[in-house]
């Protein structure tokens, strides 16, 4: 008898419809609870399971699932990077930008219904998400960080750490690197960036406060040799000029810090460049 494999299909309203589909391969229980539990959610709240599919990891699905799990994944990606989430909750708006939108449609595998996909579809499919999560978390009485950890334990939101990195024009060394902290939000909603040695001082009577906001920064050490060696030589509270090699090293480990929870503020040409490579894999 053939195993069933869950699969998504696209109606011609440009919704989301799951389906089983017999296969002639073995499909392996852990793959087998996972379609399962999927499939509840949808049967349950059809306009939720996208966003859960984000949280969902790596186990091996169908094609047509594993797509959409990246799209909800992206989603969730921004979610936990979105500074101030916790003072914020619901009140966000994440951008889809076209050229992530067009990598998409470009990339979305065979499925049933594939020549419905729009533009519009993916754009309304998101701003779903963003309606999720709205409601979800105005409905959790925990924290924003306690929320994610439940749909995924190994998560971290982001921190109030930034990490900059511009270009240094006209001077011998070509970039220039820069840590800041982001304050607590005000009254009109906004926060102000300041130099990490700032904090030293703002800190200097609170040990476990100063702790909690380096908290980012001292995950990303245990996986990244040059923060390690920027944390424990103190540069890392002060401006830097960096060569092309060393801040080649930061870009390519901006994944480990965003993993970590540290936002990056990097030049423009190297995530196009990064964007390309995605695609292109």
């Amino acid at each position: 008898m053939p195993d069933n494999e869950l699969n998504a299909v696209v109606m011609p309203d440009g919704t989301i419809q799951l389906e089983w589909q017999p296969v002639s391969r073995k499909i392996y229980p852990r793959q087998l609870a996972l379609q399962s539990h999927i499939y509840e959610q949808y049967t349950n709240d059809p306009a939720s399971w996208l966003f859960y599919l984000g949280f969902d990891g790596q186990q091996k699905l169908s094609p047509s699932l594993n797509f959409w799990r990246g799209f909800a994944g992206l989603f969730c990606h921004k979610l936990r990077l979105t500074p101030d989430l916790e003072e914020r909750r619901g009140d966000i708006n994440l951008p889809l930008t076209d050229d992530e939108l067009a990598g998409f449609l470009n990339t979305a595998p065979l499925m049933p219904g594939r020549e419905y996909l729009r533009r519009a579809v993916f754009s309304e499919l998101w701003a779903e998400l963003q309606a999720v999560f709205s409601r979800e978390i105005a409905a959790y009485d925990g924290s924003a960080a306690e929320f994610i950890r439940e749909l995924s334990p190994t998560v971290h939101l982001a921190g109030r750490i930034y990490f900059h990195l511009v270009e240094n024009k006209g001077h011998e060394e070509p970039f220039a690197f820069l840590a800041t902290y982001s304050t607590r939000l005000n009254n009109e909603g906004e926060s102000r960036h300041l130099p990490l040695k700032y904090a030293l001082e703002e800190y200097r009577d609170d040990n476990k406060k100063l702790l909690e906001l380096l908290v980012t920064v001292e995950d990303a050490a245990r996986k990244s040799p040059l923060v390690a060696e920027l944390l424990d030589s103190g540069e890392l509270f002060h401006p830097l000029a960096w060569s092309a090699k060393d801040a080649f090293t930061f870009l390519r480990e901006i994944p480990l810090y965003e993993e970590s929870g540290i936002l990056c503020r990097i030049p423009n040409w190297w995530r196009a460049r990064s964007a390309r490579i995605g695609l292109s894999i």
